[in-house]
């Protein structure tokens, strides 16, 4: 069984939906779990209400586990810093985190879309991520381990119909989980992506069909994010969608593409290059922005000598 004693896990926005799942989960298995929500409405509202983490805090203890609980409010980085610091001292480390805190905004058209609504899922799901993802990241490269698990959706991945907001903040966790996982690979530090989808209140806003009350419960993704989160985890950089007992993995890819030079490249030249642009046919996976510039130079080298050349003088002089 994959277990989590004397492990430190601190979970965002775990007094309800899937966090609190987690929260749960994680005990269960042996975590002392540091329950972090700041008891705002599923739009942000209100908040500083520390009801539905002590709740899950009380859960916890009355099946003898241990945890912590932690109203604060993770788009301020001071207190995002006291609530790290504060779990360290009580417990000693922090080994594991679980980005999982997101607010929502009204569905419909772009044109009645506010660009208020932007700023306030953007504070939450990716502010509130750097903030608690920075102030831990200190104490895990120092304990040389550290596992991160940052809440994505299919809203991310592939843009949801009329949920504007939403879809553009959680693309933004893709790319700073996959930058996070290459800065981590020397210290230690796996990080990874799951983009959930389970039953909850706030599926309802999301126009999730109910019929998945019954078939996708939140403890269906729960189990993907233990193995992320285990000293175990065989992967890092990689993103995943999940819910209903599916997992599958997500990836952009990058086709083989065409070189133009300086001459040959014109619109009408591009134009009519498009197919072979958008061929699939052995398309590649960078892991990381690095991995996809070296596609490219490699490529542009292949058909230019002068650039092969200088490229090989600049690799030479690192």
């Amino acid at each position: 069984m994959l277990g989590f004693e004397n492990q430190v896990v601190l979970i965002t926005g775990a007094g309800r939906g899937i966090g609190r799942q987690h929260a749960l989960f994680f005990a269960e298995r042996g975590a002392k779990v540091v329950v972090n929500d700041y008891g705002g409405g599923l739009r942000g509202e209100n908040g500083n209400n520390p009801a539905p983490a002590d709740e899950v805090v009380a859960a916890i203890e009355a099946a003898g586990g241990t945890a912590m609980s932690a109203c604060n409010d993770i788009t301020d980085s001071a207190q995002v810093k006291s609530m790290v610091d504060a779990a360290v001292g009580r417990f000693g480390r922090l080994d594991v985190v679980i980005h999982n805190a997101s607010v929502y905004a009204p569905i419909g058209s772009f044109t009645e879309a506010r660009v208020e609504d932007l700023d306030r899922i953007l504070h939450v799901n990716v502010h509130g991520g750097w903030n608690v993802v920075h102030a831990a990241w200190p104490h895990m490269v120092a304990n040389g381990y550290g596992r991160v698990v940052v809440t994505g959706s299919g809203a991310g991945f592939f843009g949801r119909r009329r949920d504007q907001a939403y879809s553009v903040a959680k693309s933004a966790l893709m790319a700073f989980a996959k930058l996070l996982a290459t800065e981590g690979e020397g210290a230690g530090i796996k990080v990874n992506l799951v983009g959930p989808v389970a039953w909850t209140e706030n599926a309802k806003l999301q126009g999730i069909p109910s019929l998945m009350e019954e078939f996708a419960p939140p403890l269906l993704v729960s189990n993907l994010v233990a193995v992320l989160a285990h000293a175990d985890c065989p992967v890092n950089g990689e993103m995943f969608h999940c819910g209903g007992g599916f997992v599958a993995r997500v990836f952009i890819g990058e086709t083989q593409g065409t070189v133009f030079d300086a001459k040959s490249m014109t619109p009408e030249a591009v134009l009519a290059e498009m197919g072979s642009i958008m061929d699939e046919t052995g398309y590649k996976v960078p892991a990381n922005s690095d991995r996809s510039g070296a596609h490219l130079s490699a490529a542009i080298a292949a058909a230019n000598p002068a650039f092969a050349a200088a490229l090989a003088e600049a690799k030479r002089k690192r």
